[in-house]
């Protein structure tokens, strides 16, 4: 069986756009003689809609593609398509199926509704979808295939709880399929390519093939890295690894090479990871996919010369080029002058546009507080905090970033450059940025812990040295320093990712998954030698309790934030679901 895979990068709600895609698709699976091509989860109206569900005309303009589709595979009549969308459920439980159809000559010859909806993390399935309850199964040249959609055949919340009966794929192992082909859409998180076929691959032994294929490209704050694949028997015969583009690759089930055989077991991580894509390259993707199904061409940013701002400038030019950045270089009294000249230098080197515009706060500091301090009534707060001496000081520091952030608003209002922000995930865990730093339209690296932020600085032979070097600071006071005013990245870095990702919410408990998460060869911080010393300490465990105190009373900041490229387990936004006003953190 010769199956195209159909890896396309969706739109939510673009019709036209993805119908495109997947005529391009039917032409090229045509064109090589396939019997099959697949496409991903929901392809017709893209993924993840949400509640645009609701709205009727959305449905029906889905079913009208998902004719158009029936009506253009008369070109090839021979050709098996499958492709995902919306069905409507006129029977009993939630309004609508999330179902695959199979169409070849002009009609559908079967359809299949996914029976395991995710209800975890981001996804939320169980809100629109009724679960089905058939297998599907169809002839193409001369094997048995089964229809799965995604969580059917495999989930990432490391269990299987679900509440049925029977999974799928070992109903279809009953049933003696050869061939399962797999509909995903499946957002990227780190170290999901291998488990992915680690749970997947085994499944496939002894002779039964496995035609995973995912969506690619980013939408709103998920990344979808494509990385379909097909395995046989628990070898692998084919990964892809192109993301910048729609992928029609060809797989002959009965003539494929073994690329790894037993491609799940531990020791071949190593061969397989060399075909995952990297990190840095899906920061880039979801960004340029953002910024373009947004309309608009160029982005705008504040740079500091300060290694967050380094990176989001070099992924911002790596998503829409250079010529469509500008970085623009706010100094203040108390910025120093090797932070103006690694900014100029960097946007030397990257070719992205170059502002400076200086930032006087002393003298609308003192302006504002005249304005403020008018009422010589006792009952009024400005008084009252001025005859205790309780100025809140910090307020003086904090305008130089709001003025920051009110002229990179001004140039994007002004010249139709979207903003981003170059917030990390370890600082808006701390609330460790002014309200505004943090809602702009875009956070590229708002997923991103520091060290990780810090390795991607080191990579990227645009960045001057000296930014990833010097110690991080904000620059918003004479000698200010990042860590001073929190703890040292090496430790905050693993604090947060224990408590956010793995709720680990004790020291004690945190103690024992920092041993577990190195012996695994997990990397938790850019110092592991420094954070085990630390944990010895006399204080450590007051520190551990201050900082989830602190992630606590700064959800409210967060709630406010934009969104920005999911890349963990658990990231702020759709899929971390805490009050903003509690009394338990």
């Amino acid at each position: 069986m010769r199956v195209c895979i159909g890896q396309i990068n969706t739109t939510p709600g673009d019709f036209e756009g993805n119908l495109v895609r997947i005529k391009k698709g039917i032409d090229a699976a045509s064109e090589a003689r396939c019997d099959a091509i697949v496409f991903p989860e929901l392809t017709i109206p893209g993924y993840l809609s949400q509640d645009l569900i609701y709205d009727s005309r959305y449905i029906d303009r889905n079913l009208e593609v998902l004719q158009e589709v029936c009506d253009y595979s008369r070109r090839a009549p021979q050709l098996h398509i499958v492709v995902g969308c919306i069905g409507r459920n006129v029977g009993s439980g939630k309004p609508f199926f999330n179902q695959a159809v199979v169409i070849r000559g002009a009609g559908v010859v079967a359809t299949y509704k996914k029976q395991l909806l995710p209800f975890y993390d981001v996804f939320d399935e169980l809100r629109y979808f009724e679960p089905g309850s058939e297998l599907t199964l169809v002839e193409i040249a001369g094997q048995k295939v089964g229809i799965t959609i995604c969580e059917d055949l495999w989930n990432d919340k490391g269990s299987d709880d679900y509440n049925y009966a029977d999974k799928p794929m070992e109903m279809y192992r009953k049933q003696g399929v050869d061939v399962i082909f797999s509909l995903n859409s499946s957002p990227y998180v780190q170290g999901k390519c291998w488990q992915r076929l680690k749970v997947i691959a085994p499944g496939s032994e002894p002779t039964i093939g496995v035609v995973y294929v995912n969506q690619y490209g980013g939408q709103d704050e998920l990344v979808f890295d494509g990385q379909s694949f097909v395995v046989k028997g628990g070898d692998l015969l084919y990964l892809t690894k192109a993301i910048g583009q729609d992928t029609f690759d060809i797989v002959d089930l009965a003539d494929a090479e073994v690329l790894v055989p037993d491609v799940y077991r531990e020791k071949n991580l190593a061969a397989v990871q060399t075909r995952f894509v990297e990190l840095y390259d899906l920061l880039v993707l979801c960004l340029k996919d953002y910024v373009r199904k947004s309309g608009f061409k160029q982005l705008v940013l504040a740079s500091s010369g300060g290694v967050d701002s380094a990176v989001v400038c070099k992924i911002a030019c790596d998503a829409v080029g250079a010529e469509n950045v500008h970085a623009i270089r706010m100094p203040s009294t108390f910025s120093s002058a090797h932070s103006r000249d690694d900014a100029i230098q960097l946007h030397k080197n990257l070719g992205c546009w170059d502002y400076e515009v200086p930032i006087k706060h002393g003298s609308i500091v003192d302006g504002l507080n005249q304005h403020f301090a008018v009422h010589e009534d006792e009952g009024n707060l400005v008084r009252q905090r001025l005859s205790l001496d309780n100025y809140g000081s910090v307020a003086d520091e904090n305008i130089q970033a709001r003025l920051r952030d009110l002229y990179v608003m001004h140039f994007s209002n002004a010249y139709g450059a979207m903003p981003l922000s170059t917030g990390n995930k370890t600082e808006s865990a701390c609330g460790y940025y002014t309200h505004f730093d943090m809602n702009f339209s875009f956070a590229p690296i708002k997923d991103l812990y520091k060290f990780q932020v810090m390795d991607i600085a080191r990579e990227q032979r645009e960045i001057p040295e000296n930014i990833w070097k010097k110690p991080p600071s904000a620059e918003l006071a004479e000698g200010q320093s990042d860590e001073a005013s929190l703890l040292p990245y090496a430790i905050l870095d693993a604090i947060v990712h224990a408590y956010v990702e793995d709720y680990v919410s004790t020291f004690p408990g945190f103690t024992d998954w920092l041993q577990q998460q190195l012996s695994i060869g997990h990397t938790v911080s850019g110092d592991h030698d420094y954070l085990l010393e630390w944990t010895h300490g006399l204080t450590a465990e007051a520190d551990f309790l201050r900082i989830l105190s602190l992630i606590g009373r700064m959800e409210y900041k967060r709630r406010q934030t934009c969104p920005g490229t999911k890349v963990s387990k658990v990231a702020f936004g759709i899929g971390r679901r805490i009050p903003i006003v509690e009394r338990w953190s």
